[in-house]
C-alpha cells in the first residue's frame, strides 16, 4: 500500500493539473462565441455587401435603362419658385430629417459657357442647369432616384457606400465625354440628380448627370 499511495495521488495531481490548464485555455481561447441572432445576421451582411458590384447593377438595369421617373428639369424651377415647399414634396425624396431634398431630373437645352471644371447649360424652356466636372460629393443620384431604401441595407455604412460607389461612376463614366465634347453652343440631353437644401435660392439647379448626350 506504501508504494500504491503516492503514484494514486501523482495521478489525481496530474489530472486536476491538466483539467485546470484546460479551463484556462478554454477561457482564452472559446470554442464559440454567442452573438445576438441580429447581430449575427446584420455581421453576416455587412461582410458579404459589395458596393461596386451593387452599385454596377443599379446603375446598368435601373438608373440607365428606363430609370426612375424624372420631372423636367423646368419644370422643377419653376414648381420651386412659385412654392419651394409644395415642389419638395411632390417630385423630391427627402431622407429623414435632412435639411436637403433630392430629385431625379431630365431636361435639354444648350450650353451657354464652359470655364474650368465648370458647363452651364441655358434649358429651352428658360432657366439654368450647372454641370460641376470635378470630384463628385452629396447623395444626389442615390436619394434623387427614389430607389434605394435605407431600411434595406444592414448598417447605414452600406448605404454611404453606395453614394461614395455612385459619385465614383459619374466620375469616371460620364465626365469624360463632358470634357471632351462640352463646346459653346452645343445641344445636350441630360439626367441626372439635383441636391437643394433648403436654404437654396433656385435657380440653378447644380446637376449630377447619370446620362448626357450631345445629339
Amino acid at each position: 500500500m506504501s508504494t500504491s499511495e503516492p503514484t494514486l495521488k501523482s495521478r489525481l495531481l496530474r489530472w486536476c493539473g491538466g483539467m485546470a490548464g484546460v479551463c484556462v485555455l478554454l477561457y482564452l481561447l472559446p470554442l464559440f462565441n454567442i452573438v445576438p441572432l441580429k447581430e449575427a445576421r446584420k455581421q453576416s451582411a455587412a461582410a458579404a455587401f459589395n458596393a461596386a458590384s451593387y452599385v454596377k447593377t443599379f446603375w446598368n438595369d435601373k438608373l440607365t435603362k428606363g430609370g426612375p421617373k424624372a420631372v423636367d428639369a423646368g419644370e422643377l424651377i419653376d414648381a420651386f419658385n412659385k412654392d419651394r415647399g409644395d415642389a419638395a414634396e411632390r417630385y423630391g425624396h427627402r431622407l429623414g430629417l435632412s435639411s436637403s431634398a433630392s430629385f431625379f431630373v431630365s431636361g435639354s437645352g444648350s450650353i451657354s459657357s464652359v470655364d474650368k471644371g465648370t458647363i452651364e447649360i441655358t434649358l429651352k424652356e428658360g432657366g439654368t442647369v450647372t454641370i460641376d466636372t470635378g470630384p463628385v460629393f452629396g447623395n444626389a443620384i442615390r436619394d434623387g432616384s427614389g430607389l434605394l431604401d435605407v431600411s434595406k441595407f444592414p448598417n447605414s455604412q452600406d448605404f454611404n457606400a453606395l453614394s461614395s460607389e455612385i459619385n465614383r461612376r459619374v466620375e469616371e463614366s460620364v465626365f469624360p465625354s463632358i470634357r471632351e465634347k462640352a463646346t459653346v453652343g452645343a445641344s445636350v440631353r441630360f439626367v441626372g440628380g439635383v441636391e437643394i437644401t433648403d436654404s437654396d435660392t433656385i435657380p440653378p439647379l447644380n446637376l449630377v448627370p447619370v446620362v448626357i448626350d450631345f445629339p
